[in-house]
């Protein structure tokens, strides 16, 4: 796992080993167990996480009790609320591992401590949030813009290794489309 992290924080910048070892040292090695929410909503934010294998499905519950998968974020990444990470409000959105594993974990206090002493994993931080900043920006292009065959193909050219072990329900809710008109569009494609 620590050569995954190795691999993802060099896609960004190359940091020294000593760097590399301040960043290692903040991290403590965590299970987090399929369906297990790693973060709940209305509650606050206080730690992230590294995933080297695996994914995370972000949703909520609407008024009617329906709940909404607003997001997947797919190893290997670093995965928290960061709305509320941030800004310490409570947060949006639950967290779900969508499989077992393993993961790093660390606090926000222990990575602003890293930020303070460290410019390049502070320069490393803001190059990860700009990432993700892009992501969400194209998610909500797609959303707002595409249909959801459209925004389904992306999901499947971007993610293939994992979509097909997504529940349909988590998928079509995703899409803002039902089960069945997912089914119907999936043969279609093939």
């Amino acid at each position: 796992m620590r050569e995954s992290l190795h691999k993802y924080i060099n896609s960004f910048i190359q940091l020294s080993e000593s760097e590399i070892r301040v960043i290692e040292d903040i991290l403590t090695s965590r299970k987090i167990y399929k369906k297990e929410n790693f973060i709940e909503i209305n509650k606050v934010c206080t730690k992230a996480i590294f995933i080297n294998k695996g994914y995370f499905r972000f949703y909520h519950v609407d008024v009617n009790g329906n709940e909404i998968t607003s997001d997947f974020y797919f190893a290997p990444s670093f995965i928290t609320s960061y709305t509320s990470f941030i800004t310490g409000a409570p947060s949006f959105v639950n967290v779900q591992a969508m499989v077992d594993m393993e993961v790093f974990e660390f606090t926000k206090n222990d990575l602003y401590d890293l930020y303070g002493k460290y410019p390049k994993i502070e320069r490393l931080g803001r190059l990860i949030a700009e990432a993700i900043a892009i992501n969400s920006e194209e998610h909500l292009f797609l959303l707002l813009n595409q249909s959801a065959e459209m925004r389904y193909k992306r999901l499947l050219e971007k993610n293939t290794k994992y979509v097909n072990t997504i529940p349909l329900q988590y998928i079509a809710s995703y899409l803002g489309i039902t089960k069945e008109t997912l089914s119907r569009m999936r043969k279609a494609i093939r």
